[in-house]
């Protein structure tokens, strides 16, 4: 098992806003080990999704580096082309987006099974489909997302995330659109991938209950505007 699985030092992000800019991140440090989890917490516009963008590698920093140890070596995902860091994405995390980012011509099956393909791990299906029905989901198999309500197009994006047993897990407020029940239902699936698979977990959330349960909490404050 990958004991440090992620570096990430220094971490800057700023966005252009009209005639301002507005430094999002400034200098933001952190590390994970393998089985280990870590919440992100603090108000809207802290910078807790872009955060996760940086992580996963979906954009790139203004400044400061993203280390992974992986099974053929570290690399720095701040020094990769797009189309690496799509592919590192692919073989070795799971991102759960805030607003499901699933594929609306596949079923709730194919949606799940779709990382499986392109990791090559089709091996996995059964566990994955399996997952499905622990999230209450087993009889919505055949179901297109357009159909489902915004608690089960959640649900469903967290089994796609962890289907292809990722390494790194990257959730944004997986819990925002569930109920109580669900919300523990889908935190416990969470946690237990990270029992019993070994990877790491970073979460984004506004919810107290949820960072609790993580080991270390990572809280981020809204930064100022500045001119341009």
């Amino acid at each position: 098992m990958i004991d440090q699985l992620l570096n990430a030092k220094d971490l800057a992000k700023s966005f252009e806003d009209g005639a301002s800019t507005r430094a999002v991140l400034r200098r933001i440090s952190v590390s994970l080990k393998a089985g280990e989890t870590l919440a992100l917490c603090g108000p809207s516009g802290s910078g807790k999704s872009t955060l996760l963008n940086l992580l996963a590698g979906v954009i790139a920093p203004d400044a400061g580096e993203v280390w992974l140890t992986l099974p053929d070596g570290s690399m720095n995902l701040a020094s990769l082309s797009e189309k690496q860091r799509s592919a590192v994405r692919r073989r070795h995390m799971g991102y759960v987006f805030q607003f499901f980012n699933l594929v609306p011509t596949l079923t709730v099956r194919e949606n799940v099974l779709l990382p499986l393909e392109l990791a090559g791990r089709e091996a996995l299906a059964e566990e994955a489909l399996s997952r499905l029905s622990s999230l209450g989901l087993d009889t919505r198999l055949n179901d297109f997302p357009e159909t489902l309500s915004g608690g089960e197009r959640q649900r469903t994006a967290i089994a796609r995330a962890l289907a292809h047993r990722p390494l790194l897990v990257l959730a944004d407020e997986p819990t925002g659109n569930l109920d109580a029940e669900r919300s523990e239902g889908v935190v416990s699936e969470l946690w237990k991938a990270v029992r019993e698979q070994g990877c790491a977990l970073v979460v984004a959330t506004h919810s107290e209950a949820v960072a609790q349960r993580a080991d270390r909490v990572l809280r981020l404050d809204a930064p100022p505007s500045e001119g341009a």
